[in-house]
């Protein structure tokens, strides 16, 4: 553990996923700050080595953390290696003190360097403060089209992922899954289940006739597909029609899809604006696209 800014008591610590206090620490701050945790996701096993915190931690407390996620994309079927800084957090108490800017130096300095895209969402409250660190708006964009047409019989079903055949048919089929999107993650099993296990826990549904699962969701007029996982391209036309209801006025993708026809696109706005480090172009400037939600970390 490294001493650090002038604090013989404050300590760096990383690499403490099986480490009961820290990782205690790690969720009671998180929890505190974000409103979850991710005890759940550790005991299922899911926190591997790609989920690396960055903490500061006095007198057995964790006071900031910030976070390094890697995680592997492919970007118009090329590879594109990603680290996503996340996670960013002071405790109440500590703010104030350069403890945040000291961790994403450390990340920065660590990272910049040695992946394709360093990059990191923020709300609307930190907007001014990344730039310092050499990080720019980037604008995404997300793809809609408006519905008018009566939903046909669907063959979907909601997958009980308490049931340990359904869970592992599901986790399979992440496992298998081919890229359904422009911008897509890597089957990516650890990230999937932390959204799949958690706020999307009661949005997974499967249709044998498809071979395929989607998570969805239902929000008054507004059906957003979050994702889709085959081992083949899906037409999204024909597995959209069976998802919507007869209010639904509006689709959302929460990816963009290899096949755009049918679909418009607009800016996202939202509170999750995309950062990207560096002042050089990336691959993803310039493009109609956006990250897929569940890969948001």
């Amino acid at each position: 553990m490294a001493l650090l800014l002038d604090d013989p008591a404050l300590a760096q610590v990383e690499h403490y996923r099986d480490d009961p206090h820290l990782r205690a620490e790690l969720n009671a701050l998180t929890q505190q700050t974000y409103g979850f945790d991710f005890e759940a996701w550790y005991q299922a096993g899911f926190w591997q080595a790609d989920n690396q915190p960055c903490s500061l931690v006095r007198d057995g407390k964790m006071l900031a953390n910030a976070s390094a996620n890697l995680l592997d994309f492919t970007l118009d079927g090329q590879p594109l290696r990603c680290v996503q800084i996340g996670t960013v957090m002071t405790a109440p108490e500590a703010q104030g003190r350069g403890y945040s800017r000291y961790l994403m130096e450390v990340l920065v300095e660590r990272w910049a360097g040695n992946c394709d895209l360093l990059y990191l969402f923020a709300n609307s409250t930190v907007l001014d403060l990344y730039p310092r660190f050499g990080f720019r708006r980037v604008v995404e964009h997300e793809y809609y089209q408006t519905w008018s047409a009566q939903p046909r019989a669907t063959t979907f079903h909601l997958v009980n992922l308490d049931d340990g055949d359904q869970r592992q048919r599901f986790i399979d089929a992440v496992e298998k899954s081919c890229p359904q999107a422009r911008l897509s993650l890597m089957p990516n099993v650890p990230l999937t289940m932390f959204y799949c296990d958690g706020p999307y826990r009661e949005a997974v549904f499967h249709s044998s006739a498809h071979e395929a699962y989607v998570v969805m969701e239902q929000d008054g007029e507004r059906m957003v597909l979050v994702d889709v996982f085959c081992e083949r391209e899906l037409a999204l036309a024909d597995v959209l029609a069976e998802l919507v209801t007869s209010t639904t006025r509006e689709v959302v993708l929460g990816f963009a899809p290899l096949n755009c026809e049918g679909f418009a696109a607009r800016v996202v706005d939202n509170d999750d604006a995309l950062f990207v480090w560096g002042a050089a172009p990336t691959r993803v400037d310039g493009q109609v696209l956006m990250f897929p939600l569940l890969s948001h970390t």
